[in-house]
């Protein structure tokens, strides 16, 4: 018994080691890479570009997260996938990606990935909308034309929490 708990110790031991040992990349770093997926993207060397942001995106680069989503969603070197894709998008989105939440709003409205929800689509497009995206702002108008006004109202709801819980 002794014996196994110290091989569990040891192996945990190790593990924390490694992650604490684990290099971080400089931005600099990020950028070429993510530089080098784009070039790879625009030639539609889907399985070089998918590499490249996905070696970013992991390490949280949102607009890596971003671009894995698009390649999940449009089927590009990856089966098309539209959970896989609001969940990279969701990562980017965390961290204030605008065209990331309206991507997430687009799915809301039209049950890809996820279960068709207005009040979330509006959700979306209104942080969208917040950040900039002016495509979200018409988007949640449209939105809102098929809401009913307590709906409107969670929605807004659900805004403000969001932003306060992300305010920078």
């Amino acid at each position: 018994m002794a014996k196994n708990l110290f091989k569990l110790f040891l192996a945990l031991a190790l593990l924390a080691f490694a992650a604490g040992c684990a290099k971080k990349m400089s931005d600099g770093d990020k950028n070429k890479i993510y530089s080098e997926g784009m070039t790879a993207y625009t030639a539609q060397d889907y399985a070089t570009a998918l590499t490249k942001f996905k070696t970013i995106a992991d390490q949280g680069d949102a607009r890596a997260q971003f671009n894995v989503g698009v390649m999940h969603h449009q089927g590009q070197g990856v089966a098309l996938d539209d959970k896989e894709a609001i969940t990279w998008w969701t990562k980017a989105a965390e961290q204030g990606h605008a065209e990331a939440q309206d991507n997430i709003g687009l799915r809301y409205g039209k049950g890809q990935g996820v279960a068709m929800d207005w009040v979330q689509a509006y959700k979306w497009f209104g942080i969208a909308a917040a950040g900039g995206n002016q495509t979200a702002q018409g988007n949640m108008q449209a939105a809102a034309a098929r809401m009913t006004p307590d709906q409107i109202q969670q929605a807004q709801k659900l805004i403000a929490e969001w932003q306060d819980k992300h305010k920078k």
